[in-house]
């Protein structure tokens, strides 16, 4: 082969692996770092915690399974949250502890998954949460408002981004909870709530960060040892607006959660989650929470 043939191939050859990169990227994109795309945990939208800090030490533990007849999905979540001043200020730690996934022929098609990754059993991420009260519910109108500040980490296994069902990538939000009581237990036998949030958060993809604002609004009821909440939230990121709106990055769902206190420690929950837009997921949830008087400082 001439020195000029030679050349000419060494180039074609730098232009095919350019071209596969670009269009690796572009589908990538296409596909987004996004809840419609991954799995049902992947990037979930913050819950409403009725504006209140607990006065002692919170435990859940819960198991998560998706509601469908072709992709399976049962995962363990736990959520501790430790009061460093009751009612004022907490440290938050929740996350996916073991998931166990199986994607249908249709979702690992379209997704372009290889059939190493169809099924498995992984760990998934990890929050960090503080949560600081900044206005106190009074007997007037002035409602509790609590300042919460979130990290997320990496997915520690490379298998939980093979097989979209959680990002490799960082991620951190913020957001700002409102809540009042419309019905206070003191004044009536069934109390009635009305709470939400709003913020930003944002996450690492493939080439650029993705931003989005927060949302969500709450109504949770109790009467003597059953609590039950239900909620609509959701965010809006911006790069279903510049790739398309297969994107999937502006999901929405509506949640209801149900609980009852066994005794002073323990409650028993079942709740349901379901996705209105971008969230293509139901999920069933049971769990167990312990409660007790321990906090940092008193």
């Amino acid at each position: 082969m001439s020195k000029g043939s030679l050349a000419i191939f060494r180039w074609l050859c730098a232009c095919s692996l350019l071209w596969a990169s670009i269009v690796e990227v572009q589908a990538q994109q296409f596909m987004g770092y996004s809840p419609r795309w991954y799995g049902p945990n992947a990037n979930p939208i913050p819950e409403a915690r009725e504006a209140m800090i607990p006065q002692g030490l919170r435990l859940h533990n819960s198991l998560l399974y998706q509601l469908s007849q072709k992709d399976k999905t049962a995962t363990l979540f736990t959520d501790l949250e430790i009061p460093i001043i009751s009612e004022r200020a907490s440290v938050r730690i929740y996350g996916y502890g073991a998931e166990y996934f199986q994607w249908s022929p249709e979702s690992i098609s379209r997704r372009g998954i290889t059939s190493d990754h169809q099924k498995g059993l992984i760990v998934g991420d990890i929050y960090l949460q503080t949560r600081v009260r900044l206005l106190a519910e009074n007997a007037g109108w002035r409602p509790n408002v609590v300042l919460n500040y979130t990290l997320k980490t990496a997915s520690p296994k490379p298998i939980a981004n093979e097989g979209m069902r959680f990002f490799d990538t960082p991620g951190y939000f913020f957001h700002l909870e409102v809540g009042r009581n419309l019905l206070s237990p003191d004044a009536s036998p069934v109390s009635l709530r009305l709470s939400g949030h709003i913020g930003f958060m944002c996450w690492e993809t493939v080439q650029k960060q993705n931003d989005a604002f927060t949302y969500a609004l709450t109504l949770s009821s109790q009467l003597q040892n059953w609590h039950l909440a239900i909620q609509l939230g959701g965010y809006n990121g911006w790069m279903k607006h510049s790739y398309g709106s297969e994107y999937g990055d502006e999901p929405m769902h509506l949640s209801a959660r149900c609980s009852y206190r066994i005794n002073r420690h323990l409650a028993a929950s079942c709740g349901l989650e379901h996705g209105l837009r971008d969230y293509p997921f139901t999920q069933l949830s049971l769990g167990l929470t312990y409660t007790s008087d321990y906090r940092l400082f008193h």
